[in-house]
């Protein structure tokens, strides 16, 4: 596509060139009578019948056979230069040096350029380099192109430098190589600019830029979709339309400070294999880095990418992108955020950012800390399904919201979460850690600033941590189906520790799940005591009316407190495990009383459970599940005596019968229990009600009615029941 032509043209205007100048120009070489024509001005060509051919004649002459004094065109005025399909070189390898020049129009499709070309400060018409091989520096500094730059598919294996230059028309490179230095910076490009697939590697250079469009100013739309960078500068640039580098490449530092996008700016599944920096950067429009993959260059001491003190007015888009060490701190997003199922592989830092609209991280993966630190989220903030994994810094949080403000809804389902700092935290709206899990610890101080939510932890895991309670504005805590290891329950006022459970809610609660993690509530004595050692209650403020995970029915606070005993058992605390143990009976005797009453349930089953309801009732009754023993023994001494008025006032109870509860003691009137006659008798009845409770026998006294034969069994049978009973009370307490 490139080569020499066949020279008839190029031969036929030097011949005219020759003709026409002679005459008019002083006797010499062909190079001096080029050069006479090149800098006469357009007006003088006319007078002496200098056609435009000639003009392109003569500038191949001196191009091809002048020296650097021939070369030095600076200011001339030429027509359109026209060397398509023609191979420029010289003599040597001085530049054409064309500063300051007017050209009409420069055309070299197809063409092959060896030597430098200079048109600092040049004003040109139409540029037209498609396909063309550009073996030497080009340098344009301050040049205007008042026309069309077409360089489709060109190669440029020297400088190219355009410093300060203006593009009125279109700009297109698309599919052209630049394999040295390119310079762009402080240039104005008017219309479209276009380099889609195209490639600026400047291999010359390997410490410095590559490519450089500091301060460029893009007044239309810039098209850079599918192009390859080495190291690259944008610091400063404006971009006025849509910005497009959708799937660009950038194999080296790419630096983008204190840019300006007005309109769409498009970094859709782009790539950066360097630094890069958007730091300080405006984005007035939406943003997409969709897919986008910042792999940095591994530097111990440097950010893999930067956006510090951005904004983003628009919508901005970072959905399945990939990071590794990277810093968004200070960022004003004043649109919706989407980092759904982005990845940030090392460090990643929100801190002191502000989310205006939505935050959205769902499924997001973070795989070394995260720091949210100060973070302002005005609304809804989404983390479902995230992961914080962490480990690079063993000595900090993997991942922290330290300070950080949730104006609206916080949403943290099933994530998974190492460690985690939520000291000073503030929360305007409902916060979900549901399913979440925290594999490590947890560090967690809110305060709720208004409303009346509460942080949901239903069904989450906690293996260790803290949960305090600030001086004011305090939260709600629901740990229904939760899975709670050794977390430490506090209050930042040492006097408000007693009413600290009044704000947690536990629920068929595991206590135990996590080996050599189990929660001590040993530390929440005084409390319990206070509130008769109930945990289920919830503190709700009025008016309340919560959807909670599950409703307490007699089943499931059994199942809680039941939990709750074993909890207390695995840290050696019997006598909270056995504060747990009655509570659990009493709510499992309110279950059994429950089916029970249910009329639809089988005949035997109510009945069943109508028995474990009355022996459940006996045993609180009798010795409190065996955390009573001096109720047990109070009954144990004293239960003969609830028989003493059957044996006694037999004669009063006629509608019994008085002879079946004859006993050889004797039986008394109520009339009679005043005398001394009728208080021995009472008190022989006494003597035969202990004799037959404790099966002495001496035989002197015995039962002479029926009934009273019955009941003397009993008391027998009731002393062995109630002896066995305090021999279990005494046992369960020594174990406390």
């Amino acid at each position: 596509m490139t080569g020499r032509g066949d020279g008839s043209s190029e031969r036929g205007a030097v011949e005219a060139f020759g003709a026409a100048a002679d005459g008019a120009v002083e006797a010499g070489s062909d190079v001096e009578a080029a050069v006479e024509v090149l800098r006469c001005s357009p007006d003088e060509r006319a007078e002496r019948g200098v056609s435009d051919d000639d003009v392109r004649a003569a500038f191949l002459t001196v191009v091809r056979e002048g020296d650097a004094e021939a070369k030095d065109l600076r200011g001339v005025e030429l027509p359109a230069i026209e060397l398509d399909r023609l191979t420029v070189e010289g003599a040597d390898r001085h530049p054409v040096d064309l500063r300051e020049a007017t050209i009409e129009s420069l055309s070299a499709r197809f063409a092959t350029i060896r030597l430098p070309v200079r048109l600092d400060d040049a004003t040109v018409g139409d540029v037209a380099l498609d396909e063309a091989h550009v073996e030497e520096a080009i340098l344009a500094d301050g040049a205007t192109v008042t026309g069309d730059f077409d360089a489709f598919e060109a190669e440029f294996a020297g400088d190219v430098e355009f410093e300060g230059a203006t593009f009125e028309g279109r700009f297109d490179v698309d599919e052209s190589t630049f394999a040295n230095d390119v310079t762009f910076d402080g240039a104005t490009f008017e219309g479209a600019a276009e380099a889609r697939a195209a490639e600026f590697y400047g291999d010359s250079n390997l410490l410095d830029d590559n490519t450089s469009f500091t301060g460029a100013a893009f007044e239309s739309d810039a098209d850079f979709r599918q192009t390859g960078f080495g190291f690259t500068h944008f610091e400063r640039a404006t971009f006025a339309g849509e910005a497009d580098f959708q799937e660009a490449r950038f194999d080296g530092d790419a630096e983008f400070d204190e840019a300006v996008f007005e309109g769409f700016a498009d970094f859709d599944e782009a790539r950066f294999d360097g630094d890069t920096g958007f730091a300080d950067v405006t984005f007035a429009g939406d943003a997409d880095f969709r897919g986008a993959a910042f792999s940095g260059r591994e530097r111990a001491l440097d950010e893999d990418v930067t956006f510090e003190r951005s904004t983003f007015a628009g919508d901005v888009d970072f959905r399945h992108a990939r990071f590794r060490f990277v810093t968004f701190a200070d960022v004003a997003f004043e649109d919706v955020a989407h980092f759904e199922e982005a990845e940030f592989d090392a460090d990643a830092t929100f801190a002191g950012a502000t989310f205006a609209a939505e935050a959205d991280f769902d499924e997001g993966r973070f795989r070394e800390d995260a720091d949210f630190s100060g973070v302002e989220f005005a609304a809804r903030a989404v983390f479902r399904g995230a992961e914080f994994t962490g480990g690079a810094n063993f000595l900090e949080d993997d991942l922290t919201f330290e300070g950080a403000h949730f104006g609206a809804d916080a949403d943290f389902h099933d994530a998974e979460i190492t460690s985690a700092n939520f000291v000073d935290t503030t929360f305007g709206g409902e916060i979900d850690f549901s399913g979440a899990v925290f594999s490590d610890r947890i560090d967690f101080e809110a305060s709720q600033v208004e409303g009346d939510a509460w942080v949901d932890f239903t069904r989450a895991k906690i293996v260790s941590g803290r949960i305090a309670q600030p001086a004011e504005n305090w939260v709600r805590y629901d740990l229904t189906l939760a899975s709670l290891g050794d977390v430490e329950l506090v209050a930042a006022a040492e006097g408000d520790h007693r009413r600290l459970l009044d704000f947690f809610r536990f629920c068929r609660t595991e206590f135990t799940e996590f080996d050599g993690h189990e929660f001590d509530f040993s530390g929440h004595r005084e409390y319990l005591d206070r509130n008769a050692w109930a945990i289920h209650e919830f503190h709700e403020p009025p008016d309340a009316d919560p959807d909670y995970e599950l409703e307490m029915t007699p089943e499931v606070t059994e199942t809680t407190y039941l939990k709750a005993k074993q909890s207390a058992a695995a840290v050696g605390d019997m006598k909270v495990a056995g504060e747990f143990r009655v509570k659990r009976q009493q709510y499992s005797r309110a279950k059994n009383l429950e089916v029970a009453r249910d009329g639809s349930a089988p005949l035997w089953t109510r009945i069943k459970n109508s028995g474990r309801a009355a022996e459940n009732w006996f045993l609180g009754v009798t010795c409190g599940h065996g955390m009573r023993p001096i109720r047990i023994g109070f009954a144990f001494v004293l239960a003969p005596l609830l028989y003493v008025p059957f044996y006694a006032l037999g004669d009063f109870l006629d509608v019994l019968g008085g002879d079946p509860f004859m006993t050889a003691a004797g039986q008394v009137a109520p009339a009679e229990l005043v005398t001394a006659q009728g208080l021995s008798t009472l008190f022989d009845v006494a003597r035969f009600s202990y004799i037959s409770y404790t099966t002495i026998g001496y035989g002197f006294l015995g039962p002479e009615g029926r009934l009273a034969e019955v009941l003397a069994a009993s008391e027998a049978y009731l002393s062995v029941v109630l002896s066995a009973l305090l021999v279990y009370a005494l046992v369960k307490r020594s174990e406390m």
